[in-house]
């Protein structure tokens, strides 16, 4: 078992405010998207979601690096207000909503280089459904892309596309859409567009203006769908063809929220994957050379068709730690995993196959008035879902999982995303006997815990039931 010194309290309790919220882990997928959160406090995630944490807690500190990768969404008060949270809080780069990230060496993975804080005011909610309104399935077509002028198809994109206006409880802000059904039905990112939405505005390339209403959306896949009110759309061709290196592309969207921007480039990677270091998320992405901007997160990328094959949601933007400056690397997620969103939240409610495991986790423990941070408690467990079925307890501490220590809740997150429902793993824990609780020294408490090896099986249960 581990040890923990007295370094690890934090002598102001009353700081802290009590055990924040708590909200079921979703398992598996966020970043700095052109969005919010695949995905920190205030996300829903298939492992488990945490919030209530230390705000003193350094344990997750990084230093001394610069990289950005930037939320596509134009946020008007200079905060990131789009219904993304970020490590527990909001956070500002030059006026428009982002997260500070840094790559690894082969430049596709950020993570945080600030404080990482998992308390929160924000409810957590892996998967938002409507009770009485679905929207109608997506469907792809073969791709009839070939390299050609752009101009004959950029009215066809432009046409499919909108720009949204967003308010929250908390301000607003703007990013992009496309058109998916003659009725009204628009795809877009949940960073842009999520539950916690007040009032939508769309604008169409003609110039007319309408309310819009969020449908539903999964947070974890950074996935909304929205409708307004109008019966003749110009609705997009959906390829559901994979994408090829030095494929043509197309981008539209709400740059910098100055109304329909096109820009073009090519398919840099099909298949990238990608952790957002705010939310811990791990989303496997296209990668594009066309210029994205804040604004265009939920916006069209086109094959030179004008056929929809992904919903750009991110940018990476800065300096690496060498002093390497980053230049035209954006993100936009495949219409697989769009498509694949969409018509599961149509049919069951939820994003079906993740491997959730079904808790509500804390990373601190309290004795005696004192939060020790550095640990993964289990504060409740979902009924029906998979750590209670495998007789996981609410004050379990997790460990490891396959032997690996899990020794963050980013950790413990990114962890999860390798699963998929149907796998089995084995989850080492600490669970206190009835002497734990009557001291206020952590090491006693530890000592004071029996440690268990738990064999679980992720198995398929709906998180909103």
């Amino acid at each position: 078992m581990w040890s923990f010194d007295e370094e690890n309290k934090n002598e102001s309790p009353s700081e802290n405010g009590g055990t924040g919220e708590n909200n079921n882990g979703y398992g598996g997928d966020n970043y700095g998207y052109n969005g919010n959160n695949p995905y920190g406090g205030g996300y829903n995630n298939p492992y488990g979601s945490s919030n209530g944490g230390n705000k003193n807690n350094n344990n997750n500190k990084k230093s001394g690096l610069i990289p950005a990768l930037l939320l596509c969404a134009v946020v008007v008060l200079g905060t990131l207000l789009i219904g993304y949270t970020l490590g527990g809080g909001k956070i500002a780069l030059g006026g428009y909503g982002a997260q500070t990230t840094t790559t690894d060496s082969a430049g596709t993975t950020v993570s945080d280089t600030s404080t990482y804080q998992m308390d929160t005011t924000t409810e957590q909610k892996e998967t938002t459904a409507a009770t009485t309104v679905t929207a109608p399935a997506v469907t792809g077509a073969i791709s009839s892309a070939t390299e050609g002028k752009i101009e004959s198809v950029a009215e066809k994109c432009l046409n499919a596309s909108v720009l949204i206006k967003v308010t929250t409880s908390t301000g607003s802000g703007s990013g992009s859409g496309v058109i998916y059904t003659k009725d009204g039905y628009i795809l877009t990112n949940y960073h842009v567009v999520g539950d916690d939405a007040q009032s939508v505005t769309v604008t169409l390339f003609s110039g007319e203006e309408l309310p819009a209403k969020y449908i539903y959306g999964d947070e974890s896949l950074d996935v909304s769908v929205i409708k307004i009110e109008k019966d003749d759309c110009s609705p997009v061709e959906i390829c559901e063809d994979g994408l090829n290196y030095g494929e043509q592309i197309i981008v539209v969207g709400n740059a910098l929220g100055n109304g329909f921007t096109l820009t073009s480039g090519y398919v840099s990677a099909p298949e990238r994957e990608v952790t957002f270091s705010n939310t811990y998320e791990t989303m496997t992405l296209v990668q594009i050379d066309a210029a994205v901007n804040n604004g265009n997160s939920g916006g069209g990328l086109f094959n030179t068709a004008g056929q929809l094959v992904g919903i750009v949601n991110a940018k990476l933007s800065g300096t690496t730690s060498a002093g390497a400056s980053i230049d035209n690397i954006g993100f936009a997620i495949p219409m697989s995993t769009v498509l694949r969103c969409v018509n599961d939240l149509r049919e069951y409610g939820y994003v079906t196959g993740v491997a959730r495991l079904g808790v509500q986790v804390q990373n601190y423990i309290e004795l005696g008035g004192y939060k020790y941070s550095g640990v993964n408690v289990i504060a409740a467990v979902t009924e029906g879902g998979s750590a209670q079925l495998a007789g996981l307890k609410a004050g379990d501490i997790i460990y490891a999982i396959n032997g690996q220590t899990v020794d963050t809740f980013s950790t413990l997150k990114k962890m999860l995303t390798a699963y998929s429902v149907g796998d089995t793993v084995e989850f080492t824990v600490y669970r206190p006997n009835e002497n734990a609780g009557k001291t206020s020294n952590l090491n006693f408490y530890l000592r004071n815990c029996e440690e268990l090896k738990v064999t679980l099986t992720f198995v398929e249960f709906n998180p909103n039931a």
